[in-house]
């Protein structure tokens, strides 16, 4: 039969230019498939269609003509088009380029590359009927989970799941009786991979990606070709549909189906990005559709599966992924509460003063600037409170820092209990303490100044060799309602000034900013 197939040179310049990721032929192999002269190969007219699918924009029309030049071709393309499998009811189509039109281009395209390639029964070596079964189940499978899970490559993963293994072919043409005596069944297709990896360096999934470039299909297609035996564990949904495709297809053929499902629901039950019920629907449909496409195919129809116990199975496996998924999502729950906590303690150090655990001045200095801002936008009051303790230096100096420090932190919560819900009190430095009063006016202002200074009055900060240590403070209060400041740090130092008043004024007292101090030293 007469063959377009490349020379070995042409096809190793498309692999290496076209698919550079495609993992280059073991040297003696390699030589030896460019000396075959009986490897599968397509009637011209097949090999036609394949270099119109490669077009920027093929047409339909040019498909019909390439394909009405080989009777025996268009009949099968006119039979498959007038299938049940494809008419769906339609009127029977009678010329090439309607069954091309009802077929589409991908149906096509896999009609013409299985056309003239060996047949069931053309070897006692291998079982070339079991093949082209696989063929079928595995071209059906990958349309199928494609649809669900990468619409868009439906019809050519259909295509590649039909010529994935058309390697065995190839192994056995060049190497005829060493293949056929040396490999074990091909039911067992991980072994049998295997052997071929010890016999020629690679298995048949790489030889087949070399054939069917030299055929001159899509680099695309001869690259899924060499990836279609890898690992389920693959985020690609392409890559998923056709090596699972080749399980479905090795379960639905193994002598105990059962079992080997019950196997490969268990390796997918660990896969996130497949639903198991899916899986189970696109089984049930793929045995109702499988007769009519053995028949299509001429092939003997493969035997059906129990989809009853597959389901009973699915469903408890569901059931136990759930539990897993339940579980997974509670240890994230936690974990996440655990971060959250761990980051709200950061976060509560990186704001709080670690000796007085209130505020600490760069977090008082941020949420003061929001606060202005808000007020200055909604024409709101606020006010500020800065307080002084008076005469802390002599306290350090009689009583130690280990002492001042102990005054402080009675002092900061003191001043934490005495401020309202709204209010914001923090350390600014040192014995200076500052007061956010956001919504407060000149006289509630005063009213907290007046309330702190009763409460040092009354309420000793510290014991000094049994006698109690009262302390004093002076505080200076500026409000937005006295006058127009233009920035936080103006209102601040306002604050400042006026508590610096009280200072010169004798201490323990509370004094407003006026804008007549403006420019004074304090």
């Amino acid at each position: 039969m007469p063959t377009d197939r490349m020379s070995t040179t042409e096809s190793d310049s498309v692999i290496g230019l076209t698919t550079p990721a495609l993992p280059p032929l073991p040297d003696t192999l390699r030589l030896r498939l460019g000396d075959c002269r009986t490897l599968p190969s397509l009637p011209a007219a097949a090999a036609r269609v394949i270099g119109l699918a490669r077009a920027p924009e093929p047409r339909l029309a040019d498909f019909a003509t390439a394909i009405e030049q080989d009777p025996a071709l268009t009949l099968r393309l006119l039979s498959m088009a007038n299938s049940a499998y494809f008419s769906r009811g339609g009127n029977r189509v009678v010329t090439c380029h309607d069954a091309v039109s009802r077929l589409g281009l991908d149906a096509t395209l896999a009609a013409a590359m299985s056309f003239g390639l060996p047949r069931p029964g053309a070897s006692d070596e291998l079982e070339y009927d079991y093949l082209w079964q696989r063929s079928i189940i595995a071209a059906l499978a990958a349309q199928q989970l494609a649809e669900q899970l990468c619409p868009a490559e439906a019809g050519q993963l259909f295509t590649t799941g039909l010529i994935q293994d058309i390697g065995i072919l190839t192994l056995e043409a060049v190497d005829a009786d060493r293949y056929a005596n040396h490999v074990p069944s091909l039911r067992n297709h991980d072994k049998l991979r295997e052997t071929e990896h010890r016999l020629y360096g690679c298995d048949h999934s790489l030889v087949g990606a070399w054939l069917a470039l030299s055929w001159g299909v899509p680099a695309s297609m001869a690259a899924g070709i060499a990836e279609s035996h890898g690992p389920l564990e693959d985020g690609n949904p392409k890559r998923l549909c056709l090596r699972l495709s080749c399980r479905i297809a090795d379960g639905w053929l193994a002598h105990a189906p059962a079992a080997a499902f019950s196997d490969l629901l268990h390796q997918l039950a660990l896969l996130e990005s497949l639903d198991i019920a899916m899986l189970v629907s696109v089984l049930e449909d793929l045995q109702q559709r499988l007769p009519t496409l053995a028949k299509l195919f001429e092939i003997t129809c493969p035997p059906e599966i129990n989809s009853t116990l597959l389901l009973a199975e699915a469903k408890e496996l569901l059931f136990e992924q759930n539990l897993l998924l339940n579980q997974r999502l509670a240890d994230q729950r936690h974990e996440l509460e655990s971060l959250l906590a761990r980051h709200d303690a950061l976060d509560e150090q990186h704001r709080m003063d670690h000796l007085t655990r209130l505020a600490n001045r760069p977090w008082l200095e941020k949420l003061l600037v929001q606060h202005f801002d808000n007020a200055q936008l909604g024409n709101r009051p606020l006010s500020v409170m800065f307080i002084d303790l008076d005469h802390f230096k002599r306290i350090n100096d009689l009583y130690g820092h280990r002492f001042g420090d102990e005054v402080l932190i009675r002092f900061a919560s003191a001043l934490e209990n005495m401020v309202r819900e709204d209010d914001i009190a923090g350390r600014y430095g040192g014995e200076e303490f500052l007061v956010i009063m956001p919504n407060t006016r000149r006289d509630q202002a005063s009213r907290l100044g007046d309330r702190i200074r009763h409460y040092l009055a009354s309420q000793p900060l510290a014991q000094t060799e049994g006698d109690p240590l009262h302390v004093t403070a002076s505080i200076g209060i500026a409000s937005l309602e006295d006058t127009e400041f233009d920035t936080v740090s103006a209102m601040v130092d306002a604050a400042d000034k006026a508590m610096y008043g009280v200072k010169h004024d004798g201490r323990d007292g509370v004094a407003h900013y006026e804008a007549s101090d403006r420019g004074q030293a304090g």
